[in-house]
């Protein structure tokens, strides 16, 4: 079967597990680093037409091969599936190397380019081109707080932890609810 290498344009990251030593490990025991990148349509064509090219020279011009992107309906966003079980290797926005000790954190929204191969496959009588994934360029990270929310909200005027009484809403609830 015939492969190529790509390089996809800079895309924002979505749900991506990119951490050293830290693939997703939900469906799979061996784990995958993955993630899924989204792509205006202008800089999504190079990435379809090389998927194109495995996808016709390995099976034809038939319809019934599955491709890893799909097209976001509400943004027109091509969304590429790229995975790999081996760990990649992270460049800065330089090209230079980053050592595995000073990877940032990269939560989805974080810029970033992904290289690899594409491979086509047959396996239980279905025929797909794949994304491989083998290294990342960090162009922008996106790293997240602690998860609890903590500092999303601005103080606004309301119900306040350790405020005696308790709730109390606005008005008297009971006679809303008569009106009903």
């Amino acid at each position: 079967m015939s492969k190529a290498k790509f390089v996809s344009p800079a895309g924002t990251a979505q749900y991506p597990w990119l951490q050293p030593g830290r693939p997703d490990t939900a469906f799979d025991a061996e784990g995958k680093y993955k993630l899924s990148l989204r792509l205006a349509p202008k800089d999504a064509k190079h990435m379809t037409n090389l998927i194109d090219g495995v996808k016709s020279e390995n099976f034809g011009a038939k319809d019934n091969v599955h491709t890893p992107f799909d097209v976001d309906e509400e943004t027109g966003e091509y969304v590429f599936k790229i995975q790999s079980k081996y760990q990649p290797k992270y460049f800065d926005a330089k090209g230079n190397p980053i050592p595995i000790d000073q990877v940032p954190t990269m939560y989805s929204g974080t810029e970033l380019r992904a290289s690899g191969q594409i491979d086509a496959y047959t396996a239980g009588g279905k025929k797909g081109i794949s994304l491989r994934l083998a290294a990342v360029q960090v162009i922008n990270p996106v790293s997240g707080g602690s998860g609890d929310g903590a500092g999303d909200f601005d103080a606004v005027d309301g119900y306040e932890v350790g405020s005696s009484g308790g709730f109390e809403p606005a008005g008297d609830f009971d006679d809303e609810l008569e009106d009903f």
